[in-house]
């Protein structure tokens, strides 16, 4: 009878253990202390306080050094993100971010598309409002929309998710808009072995 109470004990304590371990890694809780900045994904794809620069974590896009969106530029709202590159505006649109390719998710999961998708859901949440510009060419072959977006700050969200290692750059004529840009934004990233040059 003890012999059943000490094997039980042992495995409830390895399953504690492992959850704990699964949990921590997937983010369902945080042990970070009170008052602890906030986390965001880290150029390795794992969990760092935002601003540490130590830590290699990638910040918010900002505006700094994006074109200034243009005065024709159109508005829209995202409904949602569908991956790191896809996402669906609240008019029925489905996006295809110009400029730009990231990891695959899904069936054919490639390293680091599910913290692309989840860099791009962080900063396009359901309901946010944004600015679109077309290029030449305004659908691909799918019917999707072909489009750069600005947030209300005036942040290039194509051309963030490249410099932050998130994305590659991917020109294809006849859009060509912003390609110096975004093909510097991406040397940058992957000399500074940022986000995905970085982690896979």
């Amino acid at each position: 009878m003890k012999k059943g109470r000490n094997l039980l004990v042992v495995v409830l304590g390895i399953a504690l253990v492992v959850l704990l371990m699964v949990g921590n890694a997937r983010g369902w809780w945080s042990f970070s202390p009170a008052g602890a900045p906030p986390t965001a994904p880290a150029a390795n794809g794992t969990l760092a306080p935002e601003g540490d620069a130590a830590s290699g974590e990638i910040g918010e896009i900002t505006a700094s050094e994006d074109p200034a969106v243009p005065a024709d530029a159109g508005e829209a709202w995202v409904d949602y993100v569908h991956d790191g590159d896809t996402l669906f505006l609240t008019d029925g649109r489905k996006v295809r971010l110009l400029g730009i390719d990231t990891p695959e998710v899904g069936e054919h999961a490639e390293c680091y598309g599910d913290v692309a998708r989840e860099r791009l859901r962080t900063l396009l949440p359901a309901g946010t409002h944004v600015r679109t510009v077309a290029d030449v060419q305004p659908l691909d072959r799918y019917g999707r929309s072909l489009l750069f977006l600005f947030t209300d700050d005036g942040a290039l969200v194509n051309l963030g998710l490249i410099r932050d290692g998130y994305a590659e750059a991917v020109v294809l004529e006849p859009n060509v808009l912003w390609a110096d840009r975004l093909e510097a934004a991406e040397d940058t990233a992957q000399t500074a072995s940022l986000g995905m040059w970085g982690a896979c």
